[in-house]
Parts: structure tokens; C-alpha cells; sequence
């Protein structure tokens, strides 16, 4: 015999309604990804900055260069913030989705656990009353099946808590260790 727990005994933590911390996003890859694009950039323009002084020699020549390699750095750091910035604003969204979802299940939830335990009276009620002889059994069969349908849609609403969770999880970054070697 193999011992099922409840729908109702298995519960996500409470705590995920409470919020996320942004801090949480910068374990995403592509926040990563683009966090090193802009480092990247960064010390690129301090690099082109640097070479704008003077390279004094020995023999007492100065010589400058060229100042485009500072304004194209420059322009591919302000590039490169835009490409960070952008990102974690859709990571931002994704966490937030994904929080929205898980919320809007478990709001759900409570409704559809009303509604079961309401249509478990009636159908209770209706077999009462048939084996009385005031109904027929169809209406004992359609009460049966309008419980049927709200636990499937119960069981449907609790998939969909689940799945937002594991959504939540990955736009949190976990599970996505493969993608940093691409």
C-alpha cells in the first residue's frame, strides 16, 4: 500500500508572498553576463582614459593619442550600463511575474476549497434525499459531477501554484548553473 499525503497537506512556505530582494537577481546569469559586459566596459574607458596622457621618453619627445579610442570606449560603456540596466529590469519583471502567479493560485486556492467543501454537501445532501424518495438519482449524478469538476479545477489551481514556484525559482537564477559555460 503506498501512503498519498493530502492536496491540502502540501503547501508551498508562506514566506515567498512576502517579496524578494533584488540583491537575489544578481545570482541570474545573465545579470552576471551583462554585469562583466559593463566591468568590461568600464575598464575599457579607463584604459582609452589613461592613454590621453602624454607617453614622455627618455630621449625628451612627448608624444599624445588620439582621443576616439577614449569616445568609442566611452560610448561602449554607456552601452554596456543600458544592456545591464535593461536586463534587470526583465529579470525584475520575471521575478515579479512569477510572484503574481504563485499569489494569485494561492488566493484561488481558498476560494476552490470553499467551493469543493460546499459541493460536498450538496452532493451529501442530494443522496440523503434520494434514498428519502424526494429526488432522482440524475440529480444525485449531477451533484457528483459538479464536485468532480471543482476538485479538477482545484487540482488545476494547485499545478499552477507549483509551477509558478518553479518559475519564480528559475527567474531567481537556480537551475540555470549550465547556462554561465555557454
Amino acid at each position: 500500500k503506498i501512503e498519498r499525503g493530502s492536496l491540502e497537506s502540501q503547501r508551498m512556505p508562506a514566506d515567498l508572498l512576502i517579496g524578494v530582494p533584488v540583491q537575489l537577481l544578481s545570482r541570474r546569469p545573465d545579470v552576471r553576463r551583462a554585469e562583466y559586459s559593463l566591468m568590461s566596459a568600464y575598464y575599457a574607458t579607463a584604459e582609452a582614459r589613461s592613454a590621453l596622457y602624454p607617453q614622455i621618453t627618455l630621449s625628451g619627445t612627448a608624444g599624445w593619442t588620439n582621443s576616439a579610442g577614449s569616445q568609442i570606449a566611452k560610448a561602449q560603456q554607456q552601452e554596456a550600463m543600458l544592456a545591464y540596466e535593461q536586463t534587470i529590469l526583465n529579470a525584475g519583471q520575471e521575478v515579479n511575474d512569477a510572484l503574481t502567479a504563485c499569489q494569485t493560485a494561492r488566493e484561488s486556492a481558498t476560494l476552490y476549497d470553499q467551493q469543493v467543501a460546499s459541493l460536498r454537501r450538496a452532493v451529501e445532501s442530494t443522496e440523503l434525499l434520494m434514498q428519502h424518495g424526494s429526488t432522482t438519482y440524475l440529480e444525485v449524478l449531477t451533484a457528483r459531477q459538479s464536485l468532480l469538476s471543482a476538485q479538477l479545477q482545484q487540482v488545476a489551481n494547485r499545478f499552477t501554484e507549483l509551477q509558478s514556484v518553479v518559475t519564480l525559482y528559475h527567474a531567481l537564477g537556480g537551475g540555470r548553473e549550465t547556462e554561465t559555460a555557454q
